[in-house]
């Protein structure tokens, strides 16, 4: 790992505390700034491929965490189901930190390259998939709390009535990591 980005990492992450407190419980917060950061971590795995697994199961244990949180209750089948749903809609930023995961073959100059393209990324796309999850389960409390296809159903809500705010809080993410 780059120790030298550890710096810009603790910077991200307090800048995002700033952002969110005021609008999240800080338990919540405090374990979306975890995940991120884990995120960043786990761009600078040296292993093509094992960065991007480390990514899914990161984003996945955010979300359980949250539910535990929130008191939300589902199988195992289900948060993977709605962990994909939100994979799906985060593609396009999957797409970049494939492309770094795959310079990491190249030796010394691939690692670098690749760790500093997904470190923003990655942190972006953790926190694009919390924004994602979060409002999903507003929307699914304002309705009543049906199964977890109900929430399903409200994360594709999420995801096609928000594709703007998504890319701008994706964005916005990267670039105060960036900062």
């Amino acid at each position: 790992m780059n120790h030298a980005l550890m710096p810009a990492a603790v910077l991200a992450v307090r800048s995002l505390d700033r952002t969110m407190r005021g609008e999240l419980p800080n338990e919540i917060v405090d374990t979306i700034q975890t995940h991120a950061g884990l995120a960043v971590v786990a761009a600078w795995i040296p292993v093509s491929g094992l960065d991007v697994a480390a990514l899914t199961a990161n984003i996945w244990t955010m979300y359980i965490r949250i539910n535990k949180k929130l008191e939300i209750s589902f199988s195992e089948n289900m948060m993977k189901s709605i962990g994909s749903a939100v994979a799906a809609n985060l593609a396009s930023n999957l797409a970049i930190t494939g492309l770094g995961s795959l310079l990491k073959i190249i030796p010394g100059i691939g690692m670098v390259t690749g760790g500093v393209l997904m470190s923003a990324t990655m942190y972006g796309t953790t926190i694009g998939a919390a924004w994602i999850y979060l409002t999903a389960i507003v929307n699914w409390v304002k309705k009543g709390k049906g199964s977890g296809d109900d929430l399903k159903s409200c994360i594709n809500d999420v995801i096609s009535q928000n594709k703007n705010q998504i890319k701008n809080v994706i964005n916005e993410a990267k670039r105060d990591y960036k900062k």
